[in-house]
């Protein structure tokens, strides 16, 4: 993953720095279906994320840099597919917070704390598909001095809920490219080599613990199909690859609220 997409991830957050501009989005006319595509996904883990293991122990590899992400006080390491990737996040006091982001930091450690602080840990990142028109609910956009003049990520989750995952609709110069077929020698090849043979995520479902009421954000994308939603004992998200053509699911709670199949 390049430094445009990390950047991508983490502001998506719903950390808003000093620097960043926010504006409030239109309600009309309503953006269609087709025009929104599953980005990627990230989760928020423990320092250094320890959780890797349980990645890797499934047979998915893991990027070999360290993303550092000045200013917002967080770090992250991924898993990249041909289409999208899985990003691990954590708060991390090695890096420094912008004046003005520090209660972006809390909400690090709140959704990092999922499991006693009753935030969610998951972040779905979107990119269009055509032209950018308002959705039918309200929204709030992010424009902070690193992103090129003119653009902006549009986020989905209010600013103050506390129970949601984090969606957000990254602007086309962020978006994740479809890797095409690449050189054999090209040294990032390697990256979306999975022990398992997985090469792109096809399916998106959150599982949604008993008693969560989603947000018009969420209702929207699972009607739109671009994510699934089903009831469980707490937050996780389970992520389909190639299409499931193997019939295997793996399952990596409680180390990470994540349930894969391929």
């Amino acid at each position: 993953m390049n430094e445009t997409q990390v950047l991508g991830a983490l502001i998506c957050f719903g950390c808003v720095t000093a620097m960043a501009v926010e504006q409030s989005a239109t309600t009309s006319p309503s953006a269609s279906p087709a025009e929104l595509e599953f980005d990627h996904v990230w989760i928020v883990v423990t320092r250094d994320a320890p959780e890797r293991a349980a990645l890797e122990k499934t047979g998915l590899k893991i990027s070999p840099d360290v993303n550092r992400h000045d200013g917002q006080g967080t770090a992250s390491i991924t898993a990249e597919f041909q289409n999208s990737y899985i990003e691990l996040m954590w708060p991390d006091p090695t890096v420094s917070v912008a004046p003005g982001a520090e209660r972006g930091v809390e909400k690090f450690k709140n959704r990092m704390n999922w499991r006693t602080s009753g935030w969610c840990p998951i972040g779905i990142g979107l990119h269009r598909m055509g032209t950018a028109t308002p959705l039918p609910f309200a929204t709030w956009t992010i424009a902070p001095d690193w992103m090129p003049k003119g653009t902006a990520i549009e986020i989905l989750t209010a600013r103050d809920d506390t129970k949601s995952p984090s969606f957000f609709i990254e602007p086309d110069v962020l978006a994740v490219k479809e890797k095409g077929k690449t050189d054999k020698n090209d040294p990032k090849v390697g990256a979306v080599q999975h022990g398992i043979g997985v090469q792109r995520i096809t399916e998106i479902r959150l599982v949604r613990p008993k008693g969560y009421q989603p947000v018009p954000a969420f209702a929207y994308l699972e009607k739109a199909r671009i994510l699934q939603s089903s009831e469980g004992n707490e937050w996780a998200v389970e992520i389909t690859f190639d299409g499931g053509q193997k019939s295997q699911t793996k399952d990596l709670r409680p180390d990470l609220p994540l349930v894969i199949h391929y």
